[in-house]
């Protein structure tokens, strides 16, 4: 009974002691999670908990992707890791996409025209490094996954994580220059490993290696420097040299709203534009080509008034490599034109037309040398959809990988309308967007309802008969309109004081914007001035010009000859 009474007087304080240091581990790990919540800034609104799985376990698929042999969603899969957290702590195993696993020998990829490009010898079959063609994320993220558990079928996975050789020197320059030196961190993989542009087996295993050093280095200078670090995720998310896909909704559902996840749009009451490559010559050509995009969108009216829109696309292509140098040479490409669904063709020479039920795409196979260039040319109308509630929008979406393509857009609209926009420059009916393409970006236009008369841009005589006026309007006029209106015509005396006694004979509407006067009653003198009385006339918008004033000069001598060798009767 004594020892009882002793032993119990320490137990509370054993007690207690444990609550204390439970009490205080929770505190630390707070407080970690939170110092590295605040250094991460906006990274952390993914939840840095939800993400590590804290305090149980998450597996995600990191694809490193090589830009300088473009894919749809970045580059062609040259290394692969997989990035487990356990207990809020990371750990990195990096593997080789030429692992017999994750090829399924002599198949071939789904899409019939890769599946032509890549045929030959050297082509394995198709497998996990070749699962990254569809240019949405998610559905290639989705796939990746499938193709890797063919291989090893007890593995899953949270998510999927793709980062370029872009982001790989991005954040190199700023976290451990000394990795790729001066020349870049492509210069130094390239140096550290030959034949690499033929995928050649005997080098795989020291590309793995140098990858995963290289990782490994960043992610240990990311932990010490865990702002600096974000800060250049964050803009490499932006321009989509780091891709996120995670299976829980609930993040997913912030990557979206961010547009850190490759997400292809299906638009609604929008235009679209997405030009994607997928370089399937096996060389890094990707990397020395020019690439210029020339986006023209004309809307025409209807008698209806309704406005109806059409497309120009042209993609200026430029190889400039070298062709001494082996990674730089043959290229050949397919590129997807991703539009909004229910656009038509009109003109332009392609592969493949079809739509995925989402959007319709249009394919072309492109294949150069080095210093050759190349040009793909489309014309096809929009559906009516892209032009709502007075304006007109578009996305304009950059391929994940790509350099900073220069584009230039222009919208133009019937003569009498007026365009409104922060986007754009807007000169009355024409609309101007030009840049350097660093990010996905939704353009919107306003176009303002015409209510502006119809402009007299043009009066002549026409004919050597000296008894036909030609009135040209700037916008279509209403039929109605000219049958009522009221003309007169009277010389004016300029050149001589002999006054004519001119009548208007005959009224004709020229569509859809010409008058024509059929007068009688003016005798020639060159370089003569006759006054243009006319009031009444209006646009198809009911825009009336009211007592207006021209005049108009006379360009025939009295032989019934040019006076003025500039001018064609």
């Amino acid at each position: 009974m004594f020892f009882r009474k002793i032993l119990a007087k320490f137990r509370p304080k054993k007690k207690r002691t444990r609550i204390w240091i439970v009490g205080i581990s929770a505190a630390i790990f707070a407080l970690i999670f939170l110092s590295i919540r605040i250094a991460i800034g906006e990274l952390g609104e993914l939840g840095l908990r939800k993400i590590t799985g804290f305090p149980l376990a998450q597996n995600y698929l990191v694809i490193f992707q090589n830009d300088a042999e473009r894919r749809p969603t970045g580059g062609f899969i040259t290394a692969f890791a997989i990035l487990k957290f356990r207990a809020g702590i990371p750990f990195f195993e990096f593997g080789n996409v030429y692992s017999e696993n994750l090829i399924q020998k002599n198949s071939a990829p789904p899409d019939p025209l890769v599946a032509q490009l890549l045929a030959g010898d050297f082509y394995p079959g198709h497998g996990f490094r070749d699962g990254n063609l569809d240019a949405d994320f998610p559905t290639s993220a989705e796939e990746l996954i499938r193709l890797f558990r063919l291989g090893f079928p007890d593995s899953d996975f949270d998510g999927v994580i793709a980062v370029d050789f872009t982001a790989f020197e991005n954040l190199a320059k700023v976290l451990s220059p000394e990795i790729a030196g001066e020349a870049g961190l492509f210069s130094a993989l390239e140096n550290q490993i030959q034949n690499i542009d033929l995928h050649n087996p005997e080098e795989l295993k020291t590309r793995k290696n140098f990858l995963g050093d290289v990782a490994k280095n960043l992610i240990k200078k990311s932990i010490f420097h865990p702002k600096i670090a974000s800060e250049v995720l964050l803009q490499n998310l932006k321009s989509k040299h780091l891709l996120f896909y995670f299976r829980d909704p609930e993040i997913q559902k912030v990557v979206a709203e961010k547009n850190w996840g490759g997400i292809l749009p299906a638009p609604e009451n929008s235009d679209l534009l997405a030009v994607v490559e997928g370089n399937f010559g096996g060389m890094k050509s990707s990397r020395y080509l020019l690439r210029d995009i020339f986006y023209d969108v004309e809307f025409t009216e209807s008698s209806e008034n309704e406005l109806s829109a059409t497309a120009n696309l042209r993609i200026a292509l430029a190889h400039r490599g070298d062709a001494a140098e082996p990674i730089s040479g043959y290229y050949k490409s397919i590129w997807r034109i991703f539009t909004p669904l229910g656009a038509q063709k009109i003109s332009g020479s392609l592969e493949q037309i079809f739509d995925d039920g989402a959007r319709k795409i249009f394919t072309k196979i492109v294949k150069m040398n080095p210093g050759e260039s190349r040009e793909i040319n489309l014309k096809y109308s929009l559906p009516p959809e892209i032009f709502a509630d007075g304006k007109y929008n578009l996305r304009l979406q950059k391929q994940p990988g790509s350099a900073d393509d220069h584009i230039r857009i222009t919208v133009k609209l019937p003569a009498g309308y007026l365009l409104a926009s922060d986007d754009f420059d807007a000169r009355e009916n024409l609309a101007i967007f030009e840049t350097n393409l660093s990010a996905d970006q939704n353009l919107s236009l306003k176009i303002l309802p015409d209510t502006i008369p119809p402009r007299l841009v043009w009066q002549n005589f026409t004919g050597k008969n000296f008894r036909t006026i030609d009135l040209r309007f700037n916008e279509p006029l209403d039929p109605d309109s000219v049958a009522i209106a009221t003309f007169a015509i009277s010389d004016l005396d300029f050149r001589n004081s002999r006054t004519d006694d001119i009548r208007i004979e005959k009224i004709e509407f020229v569509p859809p914007q010409n008058i024509e006067l059929e007068i009688s009653g003016a005798t020639t003198e060159c370089r003569e001035w006759f006054g243009l009385r006319f009031d009444g006339v209006a646009d198809r918008h009911g825009n009336i010009l009211r007592n207006q004033k021209a005049t108009i000069v006379q360009w025939v001598d009295s032989a019934g000859q040019n006076c003025d060798s500039n001018r064609e009767l």
